[in-house]
């Protein structure tokens, strides 16, 4: 073995570098699962092109159940059940007329929001089983609305900005994190009460998120409340008032989901650690989080001076499903209308990605270290405030202020005992699992239009699969992968193992992540890798053909709610300008052939990785980027003929 090409402490003292590599030959027959109860991760995919998932599943129901007919009936603050017989016909309408006192709405009579309301015709019993086709349009700012009409009663409204950690720079990190927090705040025309009761009475469903690439906020509501929802978002845009109280508030509270993140070993941290392994300091390697120092240097000129030059025409996407296209247009115009295209110092998205690259490299850390450095570092500064106001102490005369100093020593010298003991128990903390992610660079959704690298990731992704070594529920989630039965199912140390692809719009990365008890995780490695640099060699037409039905099943089930179907046209069109329907990407989907799959495969692991381990203590051994790519060069004359 080179030594000199191992870059850690911390190698595979197994591995053969010469010309058999005995990672290769990881012997699966020995190590059988002793649990049938694992399952496939799903490979989440809430949207086309997102990467999470929400399936329901309905459990079968003995015959002898459902062939009597069981009617609930509430009475008071408790449910009776009755079997509904000809012997107790009367006494079941006696009982149903009682409930007079029932706090619901009952199903026979219209809800008192529905009543006047026209939800959809039903003169034309063709026209309600007329199938709507997305439209879109452009206003002469430059805003870009999509729309599609739809049955039912209700509509999603989405409002989407294509801005987000990504632009921030070194000076004004945790902007649009802040940005998104504040949604729904004071106004020039509404306070924080009247806005959040309006919003009460009339939202079914209200959302704001901020991520890497995009900021949106999102409603559902009755289609009769279209216009005032459009009407408040404009108003959150041009009018905001951003009062210092409610921004130290939302400081506060990012600095607590940032302390939460950290303090775990979870998969949003290593999710985080892995963007900036794989793009650096800057654009997509930038945390969708700041540090608490980075967040309280924020004020409330710089977020009034971002979502000048972000919240622009050119900028800003209107997604709504449930309304006419006509009459969105409509609204969006009188409400968005004197937005600008953009401004002079607006930067466009095109330069943000020309100075991001991928770069890849390892980060190796033991659990809880992270979380440990960053309570050292507070209670550093807590005793740096103490050594000021004792020194304050010293040299004032003065009674009322002595006293003053005096409260702020007693409360400072508790917040650092408090710490002291944080920092105390994080050490006793014996964490007995060891976690591991190989990531490599891959297409953006940008290329959609060009070729078909995301779809065969897609598709790539419901292949390999993955499971966990805990099952709730029951099969059809994927069992059959390829990770689930080649790497969970080998070693009941595996804890979860799963194929992952992020997905942005200039570029994305695809890999496996990996749970082990602690000390296997090499055992997991191996396994793992085996399935990776062997399956353009052995997968065969019959998994191809499951991983493409899985996928477009995911796809198709998801886009049925209207929450998921707002988000997925809104991508598209900030993606790449155009929405690719539901039948446009099944059929990119079905074109998907075992060479494509074995092309991407090929090249993805014959790239430059990105690895992120955190491990439950420094003896754990890992593999790092730099002897993986070691591992590839000495076998690709076998792997890759």
């Amino acid at each position: 073995m080179n030594s000199n090409i191992l870059k850690v402490h911390s190698i595979f003292k197994k591995l053969n570098f010469g010309n058999n590599i005995k990672i290769l030959n990881v012997n699966q027959n020995n190590t059988k699962s002793k649990n049938n109860n694992n399952n496939n991760n799903n490979n989440n995919n809430y949207s086309s092109f997102s990467n999470r998932n929400e399936i329901g599943l309905v459990k079968r129901v003995n015959k002898s159940i459902l062939s009597q007919s069981t009617i609930s009936t509430y009475k008071g603050n408790r449910l009776s059940y009755t079997t509904s017989t000809n012997d107790n016909k009367d006494k079941v309408e006696e009982i149903v007329k009682s409930t007079t006192n029932s706090p619901f709405t009952p199903i026979n009579i219209l809800h008192p929001k529905l009543v006047g309301e026209k939800l959809y015709s039903n003169e034309n019993d063709a026209n309600n089983q007329k199938e709507f086709k997305a439209e879109i349009s452009t206003l002469p700012n430059g805003i870009k609305v999509v729309s599609k009409q739809s049955h039912e009663g209700v509509c999603a409204i989405g409002l989407y900005i294509n801005a987000g950690t990504k632009y921030e720079s070194s000076e004004d990190r945790g902007i649009f994190n802040l940005l998104e927090k504040m949604t729904f705040k004071e106004t020039k025309n509404n306070t924080t009460s009247e806005i959040i009761k309006e919003l009460e009475e009339i939202s079914m469903n209200a959302m704001a998120s901020s991520s890497r690439e995009m900021i949106n906020v999102s409603l559902e509501v009755l289609r009769k409340d279209l216009e005032f929802i459009l009407s408040i978002f404009a108003d959150q845009i041009k009018s905001p008032k951003y009062l210092e109280d409610d921004l130290k508030e939302q400081i506060e509270v990012c600095i607590r989901n940032y302390e939460m993140i950290i303090n775990s070993s979870c998969d949003q941290l290593m999710t985080e650690i892995l963007m900036g392994v794989a793009f650096g300091n800057g654009g997509l390697g930038n945390l969708v989080m700041a540090t608490p120092e980075q967040y309280l240097r924020v004020t409330r000129e710089k977020l009034l001076d971002s979502l000048r030059k972000y919240y622009v025409g050119k900028n800003i996407v209107i997604s709504v499903t449930g309304a006419e296209h006509s009459q969105v247009i409509e609204l969006v115009d009188k409400y968005f209308g004197d937005i600008p295209y953009t401004q002079k110092d607006t930067p466009s998205e095109d330069s943000i990605d020309a100075a991001t690259n991928y770069i890849g490299g390892t980060d190796a850390s033991v659990a809880g270290s992270i979380h440990k450095e960053y309570l050292n570092n507070q209670l550093q500064l807590l005793l740096e405030q103490q050594q000021k106001l004792n020194d304050n102490k010293n040299s004032n005369n003065d009674n009322n202020n002595n006293n003053e100093n005096e409260n702020d020593l007693e409360m400072i010298g508790k917040e650092i005992e408090q710490m002291k003991q944080s920092i105390e128990r994080l050490e006793k903390q014996n964490t007995k699992e060891s976690s591991w992610i190989i990531a490599f660079p891959h297409s953006g959704l940008s290329t959609v239009a060009e070729n078909k690298d995301i779809i065969n990731g897609l598709v790539l992704q419901s292949l390999l699969g993955g499971g966990s070594s805990y099952s709730t529920g029951g099969p059809g989630k994927g069992m059959q992968s390829r990770l689930n039965l080649n790497v969970v199912y080998s070693s009941h140390h595996v804890k979860n193992c799963h194929a992952f692809l992020f997905v942005f719009n200039k570029a994305s990365l695809f890999g496996v992540s990996l749970t082990t008890e602690f000390g296997y995780l090499q055992d997991g490695i191996e396994l793992v890798l085996q399935e990776l640099l062997m399956l353009s060699k052995t997968m065969n037409q019959e998994e191809l053909e499951r991983a493409k039905r899985s996928q477009k099943s995911q796809i198709l089930q998801n886009l049925e709610m209207r929450s998921v179907q707002c988000d997925d046209m809104a991508r598209h069109i900030l993606s790449f300008g155009s929405y690719k329907s539901p039948e446009q990407i099944c059929k990119l989907i079905d074109s998907v052939t075992l060479d494509d799959i074995k092309k991407l495969i090929n090249k993805l692991v014959q790239s430059n990785p990105s690895v992120v381990s955190i491990v439950a203590n420094e003896n754990e051994t890992i593999l790092t980027a730099e002897q993986y790519v070691q591992i590839v060069k000495q076998n690709a004359s076998t792997l890759f003929k």
